[in-house]
């Protein structure tokens, strides 16, 4: 399918599927556990990009990718291929801040297109 939007003559736009998720609290450890707010359909295996404004202390993590490893839905926690031992320690700030939040990163995440947690709408791009 190849269609002109704009500038794209190639990937029709599409949303992903589920949007991004605010994120309550992240652990200092080998393998980084992230609470999130709201009840999602994330999965193991699933690549997430984090987006974490400096006032929340564990500023090193804004920007980076890593791969969820394990699902706990019951307490919305995710368990992460990534070391933050190092990192600051995450705090919520008492101001309005921009919420920290972590989003589908990639095109690994429609690596099963009959899998719906986690493809484009429509199965259009990639």
């Amino acid at each position: 399918m190849s269609i002109q939007y704009g500038n794209n003559i190639y990937l029709p736009p599409s949303p992903v599927i589920p949007p991004f998720l605010l994120i309550t609290d992240i652990t200092r450890a080998s393998n980084a556990v992230v609470t999130v707010s709201t009840t999602n359909e994330y999965v193991a295996g699933q690549v997430v990009y984090f987006s974490v404004p400096f006032p929340y202390g564990m500023f090193q993590i804004n920007g980076l990718s890593s791969k969820i490893l394990k699902v706990d839905v019951t307490n919305l926690i995710f368990t992460m291929d990534m070391n933050t031992i190092l990192f600051d320690a995450f705090t919520i700030p008492l101001s309005g801040e921009q919420p920290a939040s972590l989003s589908p990163s990639g095109a690994n995440n429609i690596y099963n297109n009959t899998t719906v947690p986690f493809h484009s709408q429509g199965n259009f791009g990639n």
